[in-house]
């Protein structure tokens, strides 16, 4: 098909071309900026505490999760023998971690040596638990646990990045939507 000097944009279309165009590439950037991850110094600080905090192991020489546990994802549950509802999602907390071996589950306990001892030998569990005082959860605070409830779980990256924290009973649905970060 034949060309005509028709076909030649017009310099006003030209300019409303590019302002749409401009226009664009702002809102694109402002809903960047808006959605970009933001790092919270409190948090990072409550997180860097909690990873080098030295914890009682029932079972050897106290650890550091830094430490002993330095790579990849990691599943965090503060708990205590004394809560129902801790008790009430450790089995969903064991098959999980059976399930998804790439993660690394640890508990937390915020309880004394003996009653822990007392609970593992009733109902051992798959995956590391460290004994901390409760002093401890004053840590939790910065990490998505304001009122410092139990159980809290902490999910943290391989860069040592808080991926997502809960409050309360974790359930199946939420604990494969944090598999699916391990991936």
């Amino acid at each position: 098909m034949p060309c005509s000097r028709d076909d030649e944009p017009s310099p006003s279309r030209w300019r409303r071309g590019m302002l749409a165009a401009v226009a664009a590439l702002g809102l694109g950037g402002t809903l960047w900026w808006l959605t970009r991850p933001r790092s919270n110094p409190a948090a990072d600080a409550a997180l860097t505490r909690l990873l080098q905090t030295e914890l009682r192991d029932p079972e050897g020489p106290p650890r550091r999760i830094a430490e002993h546990w330095p790579e990849g994802v990691r599943v965090i549950n503060f708990w205590a023998t004394w809560c129902p509802p801790c008790r009430t999602e450790l089995p969903l907390l064991a098959a999980a971690s059976r399930t998804w071996p790439e993660i690394q589950f640890l508990g937390v306990a915020l309880d004394e040596e003996t009653a822990l001892r007392r609970f593992l030998a009733h109902t051992p569990l798959p995956y590391p638990i460290l004994l901390a005082p409760p002093t401890l959860l004053d840590l939790t605070a910065e990490l998505g646990n304001p009122h410092r409830a139990l159980p809290f779980t902490l999910v943290i990256g391989p860069r040592n990045e808080r991926i997502a924290s809960h409050v309360g009973p974790v359930t199946h649905a939420t604990l494969e939507r944090w598999s699916r970060t391990a991936q």
